[in-house]
Parts: C-alpha cells; sequence; structure tokens
C-alpha cells in the first residue's frame, strides 16, 4: 500500500519522534515566518542538525536534489523574467528560503516509519483524524515514486519529455498526456486501494480505535475472519 517503511527507515521512540515533528514544524513554520537577518544562516544550522539525528545520510537524496535544482532554476527564471537581472539574488533567497521549508517536512517523512507516525498522531487526536493524516503524510511521497517511475519508463520508450525537450512548448501535451493523466488516474486508484485495505482490516467497524485481526461481532468464536 503505502511505502511508509523505507530500507533504511529505523524505529524510534515516541518520545523521539514528538522532539523530531516539534523540530521539523518550528524549522518550517521559522522559514516562512523568520525574516531576520541571521534567519537564513541558523535556520540552516538547525535544518543541517535535524538531518543529522535521523540519519538522513543512510537515505537516497539523489531525487530530492534534481527537485530542488529545478525549483531554483525556475523560480530565478521567472524572476529574470518578471524584475530582470538586478532582482536575481532575491529570487535565490525565495528559493533556498522555499527549500528551507519543505525539506524539515521531507527529513521526518523519509526517516520515519508509517506505524510510528500513526500510532503518535492517533495518540494526540481522535483515532480517525490521526489515521487519515498519518495516511495523508505518506500517501503523496508514494504517489511521487511512482510518478517518477512512470517518467523513467516514458522517457525509456521514447516520450519527448526529458527536461531540454520541455523547453519546446509543443511537447508540453506530450508531458500531460503520459505523465499527469496516469498520475490523476494512479492516485484515485491508490486511494481506492488504501480505502479497501482499511476495510478488509475491520477500521471504523468500532467507534473506537480498530485493532485487527480482533473480535469481529459477525463471528460468534471470536476467530477473525479469513
Amino acid at each position: 500500500m503505502l511505502s511508509g517503511a523505507p530500507r533504511h527507515t529505523s524505529r524510534v521512540s515516541q518520545a523521539q519522534l514528538v522532539i523530531r515533528m516539534a523540530s521539523a514544524m518550528v524549522l518550517a513554520l521559522g522559514a516562512m515566518l523568520w525574516h531576520g537577518q541571521w534567519s537564513l544562516t541558523i535556520l540552516t544550522l538547525g535544518t543541517a542538525t535535524l538531518a543529522v539525528a535521523v540519519g538522513a545520510h543512510r537515505h537516497p537524496w539523489r531525487r530530492l536534489v534534481l527537485v530542488f535544482i529545478w525549483q531554483v532554476v525556475l523560480i530565478m527564471a521567472l524572476y529574470l523574467l518578471r524584475y530582470g537581472v538586478q532582482r536575481l539574488p532575491d529570487g535565490a533567497l525565495v528559493a533556498y528560503r522555499l527549500i528551507l521549508l519543505v525539506l524539515p517536512g521531507v527529513l521526518l517523512m523519509k526517516t520515519t516509519h508509517h506505524g510510528d507516525m500513526a500510532r503518535l498522531l492517533v495518540r494526540i487526536l481522535p483515532a480517525k483524524v490521526g489515521f487519515v493524516l498519518s495516511t495523508c503524510v505518506f500517501f503523496f511521497p508514494t504517489l511521487w515514486s511512482v510518478t517518477v517511475q512512470t517518467y523513467e519508463s516514458q522517457v525509456l520508450r521514447g516520450a519527448r519529455i526529458l527536461p531540454r525537450e520541455l523547453i519546446n512548448p509543443v511537447n508540453m501535451g506530450t508531458l500531460v498526456r503520459v505523465i499527469c493523466l496516469p498520475a490523476i488516474v494512479t492516485s484515485l486508484a491508490l486511494a481506492k486501494d488504501i480505502a479497501l485495505a482499511a476495510h478488509c482490516r475491520w477500521y471504523g467497524l468500532h467507534p473506537d480505535r480498530t485493532v485487527w485481526p480482533g473480535h469481529n461481532p459477525s463471528n460468534t468464536t471470536g476467530e477473525p475472519r479469513a
């Protein structure tokens, strides 16, 4: 279902996860709201500390780095078109601040086991809200991974959707047809699979948290259904 347990993910205690979540939220809010003189320096050091603490070096980051590079190039290109060369440093600062805004959450998601996150959220939130929120947190990385695989397979099949080929607006239609539309269909199918998996594990059968396998009221023997 969801790829919430990457190969290099290690289980952590609830206290450690609370500290990591609080740190990520503070760093993200700081990147969004704090624009003081030393804000970028302190936020960079804080994000680096978080990366070391969660063991980010054990995870592959090449694709994410490519995404950040594309983000920086796109934002600076927009600044160049809108304001000219003299405002390019401002564009670079905006792009870097966006990276600092997103990176703490990405660090948390890539290094946290889905089960640890779900258990913490259902403790501090209503059970259904915690389940939905934890599922949403890992839904988009899973969808992104599937979309990347689709992209790579379409490139191997000869689709003209490489970055240098997308400079030609004619190829944007191909990108929408072979990547964007399949991504939408995949997201719907993935959401249906998640709902079906939860239903098969009796989720929502009781008002409180559902434990699977557990007692099934339709089964008088108390044994889980096959």
